[in-house]
């Protein structure tokens, strides 16, 4: 889709040219037009035009430079491989009937006018991905909303809001990093750019994406898509992600704390160990509170909980293990028993002695409940700063 910057180039650029000129996509399509014949009569010809050159076998249109085709010359003036579009001039319209002897002059036209809008195309891209990537990272300090008009108008004055997906790779010590411009490419067959998605590479291991959000485009329609991202990556990649999703925000300046939404549902997601296609900010519960809680009140729950010293005992981690699955089975002794692949006589004692040393009775559905968020601040404390333990 061409920005209103392009449009205003292209028409500098027409001004110039001297015949019918214009831009149009593979399919045919006429994304800019300035010329005497009128624009229905070109959109026909260069409709049919495409449509051969899509069933001849003979042409490879993303591997053609230019060519001519009946009084058209084209040029391939693709930036952004996700929409591959021509230049073109329309030969008849010339004011010299000498056309043929003239052909080469008028290439060179073309070829010049080509590379003025591909280089001024190719900054303008990198200006785009350079203003959001500091609007992500730093905010509103370091950028304007003349700098993103200039830039995103376009997308901006027809967004209801916007949010950020971030994908993210699960990087072990000693893997390779993964390819980040075809995990930038495979984001970019997912949502395109038509609508204003924008692929901002952050840094090899995080990618975000923009997402403005419109009548036709919801927050559930953003939602959908990047529950899409973690198994196409994994399959046409093969590199393991994080994928996560802020909640939407109003304006286009506060895409930062989007940002930052995102960032903390994938540190959340990593800490609690969720398997999720797609963490969800404005949807993830008691985990989201417990990560907002400061580590000493963490301490403090534990150890009132539990008691003194419960953590350090040998036989807790196995207790607590116990508990924990008896819990997620609704306190039915023989799921549980099966789940861990125990006697059900051997899941009883455990359960009585880990009543016996904390004095809890975890077949109760309150004290249930507290031990349940007691075993998710253990785990919170266990990934985040284990060594904190030792002070319990």
């Amino acid at each position: 889709m061409l920005s209103s910057a392009n449009k205003k180039q292209l028409s500098e650029i027409a001004e110039y040219i001297g015949a019918d000129f214009g831009i149009v996509d593979e399919l045919g399509h006429v994304l800019f037009y300035s010329g005497k014949q009128s624009e229905s009569d070109i959109s026909k010809e260069l409709l049919v035009i495409f449509s051969e050159l899509q069933n001849d076998d003979a042409y490879n249109l993303y591997e053609t430079s230019k060519f001519s085709r009946g009084k058209f010359l084209f040029e391939n003036v693709t930036v952004d491989n996700d929409e591959l579009i021509f230049m073109f001039i329309n030969l008849n319209t010339y004011a010299n009937d000498d056309v043929e002897n003239n052909i080469g002059t008028y290439k060179n036209i073309l070829a010049l006018a080509a590379h003025g809008f591909k280089y001024r195309e190719s900054q303008s891209s990198k200006d785009l991905i350079n203003i959001f990537k500091k609007l992500l990272i730093e905010g509103r300090r370091n950028v304007t909303e003349e700098q993103l008009e200039a830039v995103y108008g376009d997308f901006m004055a027809n967004a209801g809001g916007f949010a950020v997906v971030l994908v993210t790779l699960n990087i072990v010590s000693g893997a390779p990093a993964g390819d980040s411009e075809l995990i930038c490419r495979t984001l970019q067959e997912i949502f395109g750019t038509e609508h204003g998605f924008l692929i901002i590479p952050i840094d090899y291991a995080r990618t975000a994406v923009v997402c403005p959000i419109k009548e036709e485009i919801t927050y559930d329609y953003i939602v959908e898509y990047a529950n899409m991202i973690k198994n196409t990556l994994l399959l046409e990649a093969m590199v393991e992600t994080c994928v996560s999703v802020s909640s939407e925000t109003s304006s286009i300046m506060n895409l930062n704390d989007a940002y930052i939404e995102a960032d903390k549902a994938k540190n959340i997601g990593m800490i609690f160990e969720m398997t999720d296609n797609c963490l969800e900010y404005s949807r993830l519960g008691l985990e989201k509170l417990i990560y907002s809680i400061p580590m000493d009140a963490c301490l403090r729950y534990i150890t009132e909980t539990f008691g003194e010293g419960f953590i350090k005992d040998r036989s807790a981690k196995e207790l607590l293990n116990t508990v924990k699955v008896y819990l997620e089975n609704n306190l039915n002794i023989s799921e549980a028993s099966r789940v861990l692949y125990i006697h059900r006589n051997t899941l009883m004692y455990r359960l009585e002695k880990f009543n016996k040393m904390t004095g809890l009775d975890c077949s109760k559905f309150d004290v249930g409940m507290r031990i349940g968020i007691a075993l998710l601040i253990l785990q919170y404390i266990e990934n985040k700063e284990p060594a904190l333990l030792n002070k319990i």
